[in-house]
């Protein structure tokens, strides 16, 4: 279940993120209370029996979100929390668009973005900073709302009896 998160966990969403080699990301718990006080944002947990992952959502324009920290704790939760997402996006917060930028090498990722329907829009250069003080690019990637709802009829068409 995506809800939410609380105050107290915005601690262990900290720490996920510090986990992960996106160090301009890893800006702690009051970066993190400071988006979720916005009620344009959101904060939410992926709580499967308790903290399985989180996902950040903001707003950078009327209708237009980016994702800019997803994370799940343990493999196999990626694909469920990014459909989570696309879902409260689109049909809870009105999105026209969602927009993320992921390290060019991390295929994974990439692939579940794909998966989801999302396309590559290009490559950001020199975007991330990694521990080692080497500067990543990005692909920036986004989906549109009618991709969404195409995609979203399709996997329950293929999912019919």
């Amino acid at each position: 279940m995506l809800r939410r998160a609380e105050t107290a966990e915005l601690a262990a969403i900290a720490a996920l993120i510090a986990r992960h080699p996106m160090q301009l990301l890893a800006m702690g718990e009051d970066w993190l209370a400071e988006i979720a006080a916005d009620p344009a944002n959101r904060v939410m947990v992926w709580d499967r029996d308790g903290f399985a992952g989180f996902a950040i959502i903001e707003t950078a324009y009327p209708q237009v979100l980016t994702l800019p920290n997803l994370a799940v704790t343990k493999a196999g939760e990626g694909r469920s929390l990014i459909a989570a997402v696309l879902e409260l996006a689109f049909a809870e917060m009105g999105a026209h668009r969602l927009f993320l930028d992921t390290v060019f090498d991390n295929q994974r990722a990439l692939e579940a973005f794909r998966r989801a329907g999302f396309t590559e829009e290009g490559r950001l250069r020199q975007c991330w900073l990694r521990p080692d003080g080497l500067w990543a690019d990005c692909i920036g990637m986004a989906i549109l709302r009618d991709e969404w709802a195409r995609k979203r009829s399709g996997d329950a068409a293929a999912l019919a009896p």
